[in-house]
């Protein structure tokens, strides 16, 4: 499919790049301040700081050992544009930018390297850390119209097994599938298959990019017909890894040509899984 075609009632609803890192020392408050300033002009005003806490286990290998849990917690600095559709997010390892107004892959590269620009110039510690990985992740939101089926719209493969053995009625179901596509590179495809209640929509966001804290959530435009379900509906879950297997210092790394990679393959994977229905359904 032509990477310039453009669907009008395009099933993606969010989209999301990130840069894994080594961790690094906390950021000064002044860094911090001039970061809010340079992204304030590139259009990311507010501000919103808090914490993120990550539970480690380790176990003993005597007999009767209990498991023990260690409990860290790491700040995060949300940076979000008006009307809450896109934000950027600086941790202690890792940055990230999210949006939910997708206008466009080379909109969207333009913006991100413009992002990644800024928070380099601004906190150096970036810079110098070790690049563990990068990722570009492509989320959509398959509802099927009145009169049409999810299995018209996408490709068979991506659909859960029917199980028609087993009594009861089926809730859910899920496929994933994982690919070396080159060069350090793996693309894992998701496949959730949901029914509604009362014809509405129950889970929009696999479960990992549900936002815990509301204020630091994106808004996501609905389309006219996603407020009648009409039977099964599906989110379709594409992401693509770099892993930078010699770990070199992120600002050694051609990072605006490894997302473009990364994207070229992913765009592929999408027209590759929806059907001619899909796209003239959407258009």
């Amino acid at each position: 499919m032509p990477a310039s075609m453009r669907l009008s009632q395009a099933p993606l609803i969010h989209v999301v790049a990130q840069v894994h890192f080594s961790e690094v020392p906390p950021y000064e408050e002044a860094a911090l301040n001039q970061l809010h300033r340079s992204l304030m002009s590139a259009g990311y005003p507010e501000r919103l700081n808090g914490h993120l806490e990550e539970v480690e286990w380790s176990f003993e290998m005597s007999d009767g050992a209990s498991p023990k849990q260690r409990k860290r917690r790491f700040p995060r600095f949300v940076f979000k544009g008006p009307g809450q559709r896109r934000l950027v997010e600086l941790r202690h390892n890792c940055l990230i930018f999210k949006v939910t107004d997708y206008s466009g892959h080379q909109t969207f590269l333009s913006e991100w390297n413009e992002v990644m620009g800024l928070v380099s110039s601004v906190i150096p510690e970036m810079t110098n850390a070790l690049l563990h990985s990068l990722s570009l992740r492509y989320v959509d939101l398959v509802v099927p119209k009145e009169r049409e089926t999810l299995r018209e719209l996408v490709s068979v493969a991506l659909l859960p097994p029917p199980l028609p053995d087993v009594d009861g009625n089926a809730l859910f179901g899920s496929t994933l599938k994982a690919f070396d596509t080159g060069d350090g590179r793996h693309l894992r495809v998701t496949f959730e298959e949901i029914q509604p209640q009362r014809q509405r929509l129950t889970k929009i966001l696999p479960d990992d990019l549900i936002e815990q804290v509301p204020e630091f959530g994106l808004s996501i435009d609905g389309l006219p017909h996603w407020q009648v379900v009409h039977g099964a509906y599906g989110l379709l879950d594409i992401d693509h890894v770099y892993t930078a297997s010699n770990t070199p210092a992120v600002g050694d790394c051609e990072m605006p040509d490894i997302f473009r990679k990364l994207h070229e393959q992913t765009h592929k994977a999408f027209w590759g899984l929806i059907s001619q229905q899909a796209i003239e359904s959407w258009e």
